[in-house]
């Protein structure tokens, strides 16, 4: 090449640097004051969006297993039954279809603005072989699997949000950030603190040419005041130095952060003024559907003048009632929200369900410890069809699901897909149902549209024209019975195999009425000493040593007036030290006045919540209440609460039904975060999520 052409090329190069041409390219949002806005029109926007968790960083619940639950765990298990090489091709094959091109484009054309990726530090800047200082390592393999994804957003004008899921050393000790049960990125601050910097270093000069890339969430759901060893202190430090080092790239990029406890309390970040683009990422379950559920959030928006995001919610099954009710709620409080997730194994609560082989089953039992190791050769076979599998033109669409997070609207894209033949995958079972309790007939049926129809005996049961059938809205008399389901749609028709149900009278707890109802002052009356107690002994978070370190039991008694309860709590700690209600000591109420056992809240299901010390009782869940008349007192080896709730506050004509769905629940801070819940009913923290998970009590006149 000739002197004169190198001097014009050099010239070329010097020319585009002055204009601008290797500038990192702003991104389409960026923040001003309390809202996102579209950096060229200034014109206001909700961030829409849906999460690709499971994509990088599986859990075991998406799998359909609860034995291993996080990725390093999968990868043992895998490379155990095929060996290293064939678990990286496993993988490939995994990452390249469970998130595709053709993904993108859908979920764009159903109104979605923006992906929240969950990385996976450990699958491009590996676990071993690190250095103690920079450089660090990093693997090229698997960064093109961002790559690309990142040049399909480009393309077709998806926003992306890089969310630190699952930081070096773990953010906290829970599988959801792939630790080892230690939270090191905290108690070894000196390892995984450069990794964590460098990584998100790598990750904003990396793209730092894409318009697509709305933001950065720092770190997904950290946990610090609960492990007493760790300086809660520590994570706005880290946040602060995680800014700067992006800062030095993106200059309008959103800065997303979430606070400690299931970034739920935000009091460590304060004052949140560290940079002039960040937004507060709060994440609830069930979705926050009421001023009521996020006035804590509104009140730092208000503080400091910066925008909310609802950075993770969902989690509920059909009839997805709730995601209507929050997304509605969502865009008229200038919300954006971001829903978890797009795909998952078999379950119904996102818009894709992929269908498990019966080969990855047969992996799942092994792993499980209920059957037999497969041969090498099955496992491969097995495992590569259940990555393929995960392709979304092998998945069942939920477009009811899709349609219920306004304003989203996925009917273009349904008239796309070829209508395909129902399947029977899992036949409804025989029941003995106890009256007064849950009970749902199911059956798992591929392909759509579908047209559902229950029959009883062989009649048609009227309105029963869902996949699932709930037996306990019907009268007691009406419940016994032959029952079969069928599914039709243009390709034909599927009849399941009639199943027997049967009945069984309540043999739970019956409470007579009183004719007259006890004094509320926090004191055990003798009306109390008449009446059955319920002993709380489900440990459904954390744990306890002793009874003196939690234990409890409580009694109801009704009038025609009011609903009365007396709660005994043994706590040889008590605290209220944390910004977050349900992690402070106190109860919790859940209601069902009518006992329908509806998958959602309604009018008359309720959380109800009383924090030790509070003269008042709130609805965190469900309606307001009010007239609800609470005593407490303290005692040396805990303290005892006194309540009574009208009925008319409870249900909309202040009537009594025969059975009350119920559960109740106690919070134990020994010092400044949740040690461990305790429950009547459940065995598992998730009455929050259906009235469906409650107990039940029998009323007597």
């Amino acid at each position: 090449m000739s002197k004169l052409k190198n001097t014009t090329l050099l010239k070329l190069a010097i020319l585009f640097i002055l204009l601008g041409i290797n500038k990192p390219a702003e991104a389409y949002y960026t923040t001003q004051g309390q809202n996102v806005i579209n950096q060229e029109t200034g014109e206001i926007v909700q961030l829409r969006g849906i999460g690709l968790g499971g994509w990088l960083l599986p859990e075991g619940y998406m799998w359909g297993i609860r034995k291993l639950d996080r990725p390093r765990q999968f990868e043992a298990a895998i490379e155990e039954l095929i060996g290293p090489r064939q678990a990286q091709k496993f993988w490939d094959v995994y990452h390249k279809n469970f998130v595709t091109r053709e993904d993108v484009t859908n979920m764009k054309s159903w109104g979605v603005n923006t992906l929240r990726v969950p990385l996976l530090a450990s699958m491009i800047q590996p676990r071993a072989g690190q250095p103690s200082t920079p450089p660090f390592s990093y693997d090229e393999h698997n960064f093109q699997f961002l790559d690309d994804f990142v040049d399909w957003c480009e393309e077709i004008g998806m926003g992306v949000i890089w969310d630190l899921h699952g930081a070096p050393g773990g953010q906290n000790a829970e599988n959801i950030s792939d630790s080892d049960g230690e939270a090191r990125l905290w108690t070894q601050k000196s390892i995984y603190w450069p990794l964590t910097i460098d990584l998100w270093d790598t990750i904003t000069k990396r793209y730092a040419d894409k318009k697509c890339i709305v933001g950065y969430d720092l770190l997904n759901e950290p946990l610090l005041t609960r492990y007493p060893d760790v300086d809660p202190g520590m994570l706005r430090e880290l946040y602060v130095l995680l800014t700067q080092v992006i800062r030095e790239t993106d200059k309008t990029g959103i800065i997303f952060v979430e606070g400690d406890d299931w970034a739920q309390d935000f009091s460590l970040l304060e004052p949140l003024d560290w940079d002039a683009h960040l937004v507060l990422a709060f994440h609830s379950y069930p979705p926050s559907n009421s001023q009521n559920g996020i006035q804590r959030w509104d009140n730092l928006r208000q503080k400091y003048d910066i925008p909310l995001w609802h950075g993770e919610t969902g989690e509920q099954d059909p009839p997805w009632e709730l995601y209507k009710r929050s997304t509605r709620f969502l865009a008229a409080a200038n919300i954006g929200w971001n829903w978890w997730t797009h795909k998952k194994f078999e379950l119904s609560r996102q818009p894709w369900s992929i269908h498990r082989t019966a080969g990855f089953e047969k992996i799942l039992d092994y792993w499980n410890g209920s059957g037999k190791k497969p041969s090498k050769w099955q496992a491969r076979r097995w495992l590569f069809k259940q990555a393929r599998m995960t392709n979304s033109v092998n998945c069942e669409i939920l477009p009811d699901m899709v349609a219920s997070l306004h304003p989203l609207d996925p009917s273009a894209y349904v008239q796309t897909l070829e209508i395909k033949a129902p399947v029977i995958i899992r036949q409804p079972e025989d029941q003995l149902v106890e009256l007064g309790y849950s009970a749902v007939l199911r059956a798992k049926i591929s392909g759509y549209p579908l047209e559902y129809q229950w029959y009883r005996d062989n009649t048609s049961i009227s309105g029963a024209t869902s996949y699932e059938l709930y037996l306990h809205n019907f009268a007691a008399a009406n419940i016994p019975g032959i029952y079969n389901v069928t599914a039709s749609n243009t390709k034909g028709t599927v009849k399941s195999i009639s199943v027997q149900v049967t009945t069984k009278p309540f043999a739970g707890i019956t409470l007579n009425q009183s004719q007259e109802g006890p004094l509320v002052d926090g004191e055990m009356d003798a009306v109390w000493e008449s009446v059955p107690r319920l002993n709380l002994e489900h440990v459904i978070t954390g744990s306890v040593s002793s009874d003196s370190d939690l234990s409890a039991w409580s009694s109801l008694i009704f009038d025609t007036e009011n609903l009365y309860f007396f709660v005994r709590v043994f706590d040889d700690s008590l605290s209220t030290n944390s910004a977050v209600d349900h992690m402070k000591d106190g109860i919790e109420l859940y209601l069902d006045t009518d006992n329908s056992k509806s998958p959602f809240y309604g009018k008359d299901e309720f959380q109800l919540r009383y924090i030790l010390d509070e003269a008042v009782m709130t609805s965190s869940i469900g309606p307001i209440i009010s007239g609800v008349q609470v005593r407490q007192k303290r005692l040396a080896d805990g303290y005892q609460m006194e309540l009574a709730i009208p009925w008319n506050s409870i249900d909309p004509l202040g009537e009594t039904h025969e059975y009350l769905g119920l559960d109740i629940h106690v919070n134990d801070n020994d010092g400044t975060t949740r040690n461990a819940k305790l429950a009547w009913w459940g065995t598992r923290d998730n009455a929050y999520q259906s009235p469906s998970r409650f107990g039940t009590v029998r009323l007597s006149e």
